[in-house]
């Protein structure tokens, strides 16, 4: 017999499977970084222009008219102060939906005062005590002559 006892020592490993992990590892980071940045809401400068929307005559005459559709329904005892709010707060973020093509009609309170329209924040704020109080407490009136001026008085 001779010397050979049958023993193999560790054999080592490539240096291109220690490459190939540090490749994996950084593609999986980049990946993990391209998504969050990617889904993140882009940031607005204090220093962006407000934009200038136009409305055509006939759009505002279109939403003007649904205005007084519902004044004359509240006019009538058909509907109370709380849908009348409702459906002023429908009309007027359809219209700034339709002039700006800003989602208005899904947007909070918040969210629209973020945007460039003032008028509309203010107007939607002045609805929102007929549309979530317990009784519809609200003046109607003033609701519909809110959104008169916005729809009315847009450029």
């Amino acid at each position: 017999m001779g010397a050979d006892t049958g023993f193999y020592g560790p054999l080592g490993y490539s240096g291109f499977w220690l490459f190939l992990g540090l490749a994996l590892v950084a593609a999986a980071l980049a990946w993990v970084w391209y998504s969050v940045s990617s889904t993140r809401a882009p940031r607005l400068g204090r220093d962006v222009p407000i934009p200038r929307f136009h409305a055509p005559v006939g759009l505002r005459r279109k939403y003007l008219g649904e205005i007084d559709q519902i004044a004359a329904l509240l006019d009538l005892g058909e509907i109370g102060p709380r849908t009348a709010a409702q459906e002023m707060s429908r009309i007027v973020r359809g219209f700034v939906q339709e002039v700006t093509g800003i989602r208005a009609s899904r947007m909070t309170l918040d969210e629209l005062r973020e945007q460039s329209t003032p008028a509309v924040a203010a107007a939607v704020e002045h609805f929102y005590p007929g549309e979530f109080s317990r009784d519809g407490e609200s003046d109607a009136r003033a609701s519909i002559e809110a959104a008169r001026t916005v729809v009315g008085q847009w450029s």
